[in-house]
């Protein structure tokens, strides 16, 4: 891995609702790490933007809503950095990351 990434990102197509002030914006991550994730929405946020971010994976019989903060602002959508994950969503997404390929650096 180059730069300052410290986990591998995954290419994925999961659907997301991006969770602000009170408002529900649709989206799909189009990769995910352990650390965050990039969204493809219509809406924009600015960088450092607190919001939260609901998605389902497999291993879960609920979906999991997790804390983020925009670190990325492009014109299809933002990368979002996770606040604290919990223990379940953690082994959650590990078990998804099996059946990803891991993201072309770009």
């Amino acid at each position: 891995m180059t730069g300052r990434r410290v986990h591998e990102r995954y290419d994925c197509e999961l659907p997301a609702t991006l969770l602000h002030a009170e408002e529900e914006i649709a989206g799909v991550v189009s990769n995910i790490s352990l650390g965050g994730m990039y969204v493809v929405t219509e809406r924009t946020f600015a960088y450092g933007t607190e919001l939260k971010v609901r998605f389902t994976l497999p291993a879960l019989k609920q979906g999991a809503t997790v804390d983020a903060t925009v670190r990325w602002v492009k014109p299809d959508g933002v990368g979002v950095q996770f606040g604290s994950l919990r223990a379940i969503e953690v082994w959650a997404l590990n078990q998804f990351f099996k059946g990803l390929s891991v993201t072309a650096e770009r």
